[in-house]
């Protein structure tokens, strides 16, 4: 239950971050807005893991390393998400981004997680629900398709050394975001620079705090487990956006987004008797 609780929080979070987000991306470009979010992140995180955690020890070298890789993974799956949207359509995209919890559970479920036929019913119908949400109209061409598909394979990778990095989910927050802000500042510096408006200012590290929240209840929920669960719950986010959508930007979903709303809350209400 709490790893459903926490999966939906996560898919909640992101999703608030990216209409945060949205404004200063159209305003400025994804990589200056990716370079605050980082920034804001690595700022809040890495002094508190610090004073908490400490370095990780000799131990907990392997999950120290699975988590940078998360982070050095996070940038260039970002970079597919980005790249697709530019030059293909939203819909197609998102739905193929959506897809990495799908993936997730896959792999787990083929390295010898255990699943019954509920669960496997919930799960379904919890990448049915996130895919139909994604979905905004017929897509008008296959371009992009492929960034898509990468990107959602990244998504799924990163996740996955999440849930098997061997360390506590503070210092994977904090080693994963610092990786991503060294890799994604000196590509903006080098590409166009990292100014935002002073009127949008606000708005980017708002983002920023709302996507740290959303890892760090991702890497909660992969330590909650079971990976199956966590993998389709934190990837809710088409769910979540077209919710916030409809309650505070006043948008009026299409109806394949409510069959998907239905799929997700009937998918998640299994998920809560079963886990």
């Amino acid at each position: 239950m709490f790893t459903v609780l926490s999966g939906l929080l996560t898919a909640l979070s992101y999703a608030t971050s990216d209409m945060f987000s949205q404004r200063v991306t159209r305003e400025t470009r994804a990589l200056t807005q990716m370079v605050w979010v980082m920034a804001t992140g690595t700022i809040v995180s890495l002094p508190v893991a610090l004073a908490l955690r400490g370095l990780p020890d000799a131990g907990q070298w392997s999950g120290a390393g699975l988590s940078a890789l998360a982070g050095v993974l996070y940038f260039f799956a970002l970079f597919c998400l980005y790249r697709g949207l530019n030059v293909g359509d939203l819909g197609l995209i998102s739905a193929l981004i959506s897809l990495h919890g799908a993936y997730v559970a896959v792999v787990v479920i083929l390295l010898g997680a255990p699943v019954t036929p509920l669960l496997v019913a919930a799960l379904a119908l919890c990448v049915a629900g996130g895919v139909l949400t994604s979905l905004e109209g017929r897509a008008g061409t296959t371009r992009g398709a492929a960034w898509g598909f990468v990107g959602g394979v990244l998504f799924a990778a990163l996740a996955l050394c999440y849930n098997y990095a061997d360390i506590d989910w503070l210092s994977q927050v904090a080693i994963s975001r610092t990786v991503s802000l060294l890799i994604v500042l000196p590509v903006a510096l080098l590409t166009g620079g990292i100014a935002v408006p002073r009127a949008l200012r606000t708005r980017a590290v708002g983002a920023g705090l709302l996507e740290l929240a959303g890892l760090t209840l991702l890497t909660i929920t992969y330590s909650l487990g079971p990976p199956t669960v966590a993998g389709v719950t934190t990837t809710q986010i088409g769910t979540f956006a077209v919710i916030l959508g409809f309650v505070v930007l006043h948008e009026r979903p299409k109806p394949n987004q409510w069959a998907g709303i239905a799929c997700t809350l009937v998918g998640v209400s299994l998920l809560a008797v079963v886990v």
